[in-house]
Order: C-alpha cells, then sequence, then structure tokens
C-alpha cells in the first residue's frame, strides 16, 4: 500500500483530534524543615534469608523517565536511544501528544535475565502470563511499564505462538501513557486500545516516519498486525467489543480487532468512515454506546460492519501515512546514554513502588525496605517507605519516613502533602487554643509541609483541601490572602468535590459570605449526585438566609463618558 508522502514540517494527522477529544508550579527547591531531629524506624535482621543481596540493575534517568534494566550495557544503550529517536519522531508528526510534565518521573523497567519479569505480573494475569511481553500500571501519581526481552515467543490459543517483539510492546505501552496522559476522563477501552495498537506499528528512522502502516511495505507481514491474526480467527460480535466497559478477556484477538476496527475508521477504504466516526466517539462521551447510536452515525448495523470488518481484514484498502524530512532537516541523533550501575537505593525504590502498582504489597515492602536495612538513606527512597508505610495504615512509622525524606529535601509533592496530613492530625490530637482551635506556633508545621507540597509537580487537590480544613481548625481565621489560595485550588480542580465543599465551608465560617455562596451554587450546579446536590443547597440557604446582602444585586456602575470627537 503506497503511503501518502508528508514533509516533518507538515503535520495533518488528525489522531489528536480524536484523542484530544477525550481530555480536558514549576519545581522550586523544598525547605527543609524546622524541629527535632526525628529518629528513624530501626530494623533488626535475625534471619540472613530476609535481605538478599543488592540485585545488579542498571540505570539511566532521561527527562520525564527512570530507566532500571537487567540487559547488557549495549542492549540497553539501544533501547534507550531508540526511545530518544521515537520521542523526536512522536514531536515531528503529532507535537503536544509527548508534552507536558510528569508527577514523577514514568519508570520502565527492562527484563531479560531469568524470569525477572514474572515478579511484576498481577495475580489475576498469572494464567495468560506467557501470552504477553508488556505490563503497564498508572495511578494518579506514577506510570509504570514493564518489557520483557527474554521471552522469544508469545503463546496466544492451544498451541499457536507469535513471535515476541520487545520493541513494539513498549510501543504500544508508552503512547498508552501518552494517550492517558492527555485525556480527562477515560476513552472507551476498545478505542484506546485500537490508537495504541496503530501507534506501535510505528516505522521511523532519521530521515522518514511511516505510519499507520500494515505490514513492512514490501509485502511482507509484521508481528502484531490485526491482518495476521485474524485470518482464521472468528471475530468479537460488535455488541460485544463496543459495548462492554470491562471486556471479559483483553486477549491478543481482542487487541487485533480494536486494531482493525479503529485503523479501518481512520485510514481505510478511502477514509469513507472517518466523519461517522468522529461523530460516534463524540456522541459516546456523551451518552450510552447502543447499537441505535451506532445506526445512527454510521448508517449501518452492528451485523453489517461486523461484515464490513471481516471484509476488511481479508484485503486492507487502506493508505498510511509517510513524513519525510527535507535535505539537511533530518531528526536529531539520540545523545549519548549516561548508563551506570544502578544504586541500591534506586534499585529497592523503583522496584517496590512498581510491585506495590502491580498489586504485590508484601514484595512492595520487601524490596523498599532492603536497602534501608543496608544503610541507605536515600531522600527519594525515604519519601517511597514513608509513602509506603502511609498506604499500609503505619502512620507513625509513616510519620518518621517522610519527616526524614523532607529534612533530605526530597522532590515528591504527595510526601510533602502525606507529611502535612499527619502533623495536622498530631495537632489536632492535642488543641493548644480555647475551644479545641490550634494556635499559629501548632500551625506553623503543616503550613511549611503544605507550601512545600505546592511548590513541587504535580498540583494537588489534597493541598488545597487539607489548606481548608486547617484553617477551619485554627483560632484565627485566614487573611483574604490565605482564603484566595484556597480558591485557587477550586478554579485548578473545579470538580473536586471534598476540596469545593471544604472551601464553601471555610468561606461560610470564616467571615467570606458573598464568596461561599457562589461556591455553594457551583456545587448545585456541577453536582450530578441528588445528595450532593442537597449539600450545597443547605450551605447555599443557610448563607443566604444568615447573610442577606449576599441577595443585593452589585450596585450599577455609572455609564461611561461619551469619547471626545
Amino acid at each position: 500500500m503506497k503511503p501518502a508522502t508528508r514533509r516533518f514540517r507538515f503535520l495533518p494527522l488528525g489522531l489528536l483530534a480524536w484523542a484530544g477529544g477525550w481530555a480536558a508550579w514549576a519545581a522550586q527547591p523544598a525547605a527543609a524543615p524546622s524541629g527535632p531531629v526525628v529518629e528513624l524506624p530501626k530494623f533488626e535482621v535475625t534471619d540472613s534469608r530476609l535481605l538478599p543481596p543488592p540485585e545488579s540493575w542498571r540505570y539511566a534517568e532521561i527527562p520525564g523517565f527512570e530507566i532500571l534494566s537487567n540487559m547488557s550495557a549495549g542492549a540497553t544503550k539501544r533501547f534507550v536511544s531508540d526511545f530518544h529517536l521515537l520521542q523526536q519522531a512522536v514531536a515531528a508528526i503529532m507535537p503536544g501528544l509527548a508534552g507536558g510534565a510528569v508527577p514523577v518521573p514514568t519508570a520502565l523497567i527492562l527484563c531479560s535475565r531469568g524470569n525477572s519479569f514474572d515478579q511484576f505480573v498481577p495475580e489475576n494475569q498469572s494464567e495468560t502470563r506467557f501470552g504477553s511481553n508488556s505490563l503497564f500500571f498508572s495511578n494518579s501519581e506514577r506510570t509504570a511499564i514493564v518489557v520483557d526481552f527474554a521471552i522469544a515467543e508469545l503463546q496466544l490459543e492451544g498451541d499457536r505462538t507469535v513471535e515476541s517483539d520487545p520493541y513494539r510492546a513498549f510501543y504500544r505501552e508508552y503512547f498508552r501513557h501518552l494517550i492517558r496522559r492527555q485525556s480527562a476522563t477515560p476513552p472507551p477501552v476498545w478505542f484506546e486500545e485500537g490508537l495504541v495498537q496503530i501507534f506501535s506499528a510505528i516505522d521511523f528512522n532519521r530521515k522518514w516516519i511511516t505510519f499507520a502502516q500494515i505490514g513492512d511495505g514490501f509485502g511482507g507481514e509484521k508481528t502484531g498486525d490485526f491482518n495476521r491474526l485474524l485470518a482464521q480467527h472468528a471475530l468479537i460480535p460488535m455488541q460485544e467489543l463496543l459495548e462492554s466497559e470491562q471486556p471479559r478477556e483483553r486477549s491478543a484477538y481482542w487487541s487485533a480487532q480494536c486494531y482493525a476496527f479503529v485503523h479501518l475508521c481512520l485510514y481505510g477504504e478511502n477514509k469513507k468512515y472517518q466523519k461517522p466516526f468522529l461523530t460516534f466517539l463524540q456522541r459516546a462521551g456523551r451518552e450510552p454506546i447502543t447499537e441505535e447510536l451506532f445506526k445512527a452515525c454510521f448508517k449501518m448495523s452492528y451485523k453489517d460492519m461486523g461484515l464490513t470488518l471481516r471484509g476488511y481484514i481479508g484485503f486492507t484498502n487502506y493508505q498510511a501515512m509517510q513524513y519525510t524530512a527535507k535535505k539537511g532537516e533530518e531528526l536529531p541523533a539520540p545523545p549519548p546514554v549516561n548508563l551506570v550501575d544502578a544504586p541500591d537505593a534506586v534499585v529497592g525504590r523503583l522496584k517496590g513502588e512498581v510491585l506495590r502498582l502491580a498489586g504485590h504489597g508484601t514484595a512492595a515492602r520487601n524490596a523498599l525496605i532492603a536497602p534501608y536495612v543496608r544503610g541507605e538513606r536515600d531522600p527519594r527512597l525515604l519519601a517511597a517507605l514513608g509513602l509506603d508505610e502511609k498506604l499500609a495504615g503505619n502512620d507513625e512509622r509513616a510519620r518518621k519516613f517522610l519527616e526524614a525524606a523532607a529534612a533530605g529535601k526530597a522532590v515528591r509533592a504527595r510526601a510533602w502533602l502525606e507529611l502535612a496530613r499527619l502533623r495536622f492530625a498530631d495537632a489536632k490530637a492535642k488543641p493548644a487554643a480555647p475551644g479545641g482551635k490550634l494556635t499559629p506556633a501548632q500551625l506553623a508545621p503543616v503550613i511549611e509541609a503544605l507550601k512545600t507540597a505546592q511548590m513541587q509537580p504535580p498540583e494537588l487537590a489534597g493541598v488545597y483541601a487539607l489548606a481548608a480544613e486547617m484553617w477551619m481548625a485554627s483560632a484565627a481565621n485566614p487573611t483574604r490572602d490565605q482564603f484566595a489560595a484556597v480558591v485557587r485550588g477550586v478554579n485548578l480542580f473545579p470538580r473536586d468535590f471534598n476540596l469545593l465543599l471544604q472551601a464553601t465551608l471555610l468561606a461560610a465560617g470564616r467571615g467570606f459570605p458573598a464568596e461561599a455562596r457562589a461556591l455553594a451554587a457551583h456545587g448545585v450546579k456541577i453536582a450530578t449526585e441528588p445528595a450532593v446536590q442537597d449539600r450545597f443547597r443547605m450551605l447555599q440557604a443557610a448563607v443566604e438566609r444568615d447573610h442577606p446582602e449576599t441577595l443585593k444585586p452589585e450596585p450599577a456602575k455609572p455609564a461611561p463618558a461619551p469619547a471626545a470627537k
């Protein structure tokens, strides 16, 4: 299939528009907290089996990513160079997709020795372990991608196997990370899967980029092509593919059919389905997906689309996109890779946090604590230990680790927020002002931690919600500037109902009635649950009852004088 050729300078891809339909402070040095020196938790190791020797990994850090690899130095450097070039290719054809800061660097773990990949496989995926060579984990703070470079073949149904392509697997999960980072609300699972499969087939070098191509461009098939996988395999009914929010089994065949459908709609059959597909996606963001909706957009039934898709799998009539650099304008060469032996603290921190994302709580704690017992005191390790202990409900131990991380000026906004919460809880347990309120001296350490959290990326709604709760517990009313800082959080997170409620209560109880009425009205407007709406209506009514002046219209401003002729 002959690709359409474009220069790098032209950016005609429409995929950002489709993905963007679902999408919605720079870090400063943290000041070390004042206060007494905190004694860290002590551990006694009575059995050598509890403390395995340090693991041998290689480590590289590039903007936005930390790479932990047990491949050879040469293989790791080749991977990092390829990744640099991939990022340049994405920036050339889809500017903005890869931009933006991340809360903490994304963890890339490259496994090549023995069964090192297996330790990260979630328990609910153990039965399909040999059907995949990559894992993707994500929460509100961290993303992790784990790739298996050791496995040679992937097991599909029965005795069928396909060649393992770890680079393509990495591309798939990397683009999944980019799409989710751009999305304010999750896209339909079939749409995301179709997109990342299209993205993962990207072919590039410094002089050209080929996108959305099926096969190798010379008539040969490539691992992962949907027509290769689905040629002799039954298709999933379109109703099940499109309407199921949680597919029963996200098998290679399910992925391939998502790929085929999205590819058909974006690039197939002279792009005749692009417009109805876009309409379908836009409406799917506002209403449930049904066959009636599908018919309204595509003018065909699920069954008819299934037949169309089967024909497309047999004969992929499509147009790929090729981007060619002008003479002297090729992509820049990847920079040298600064690859080092991974410090013990780095191995424990990255493995521990990724194992926690994978659901292996005990293994995560063991990985985190081992370098600490061996004497490591890296602030990022201490912050990770504190967060892990907080997640496990061990507040006393979490406080000690987080205080030590703060003393080491750790850059981890969530660690500072959790430390502020623990300090606030301690203060509330022993109020020193009349009426059970807190004195300025008691609030100072809380403010210090909140201020540091606010200065570090990312912005966290919890920082502003805790600030509002803190001022409600204070013996002194907040100043207008201090209240304005809370309102800033509401503007940043207008749909965080806990923050909005705390800000409304603060405004109503501490002398800002006009703002309280406006905040309550906003809550009534955006709340979707009746109970939440009723709470904000009650607050709005109480403010209007106690402060009738908030109902008075603002005095009319005098009309401007006519301009001199």
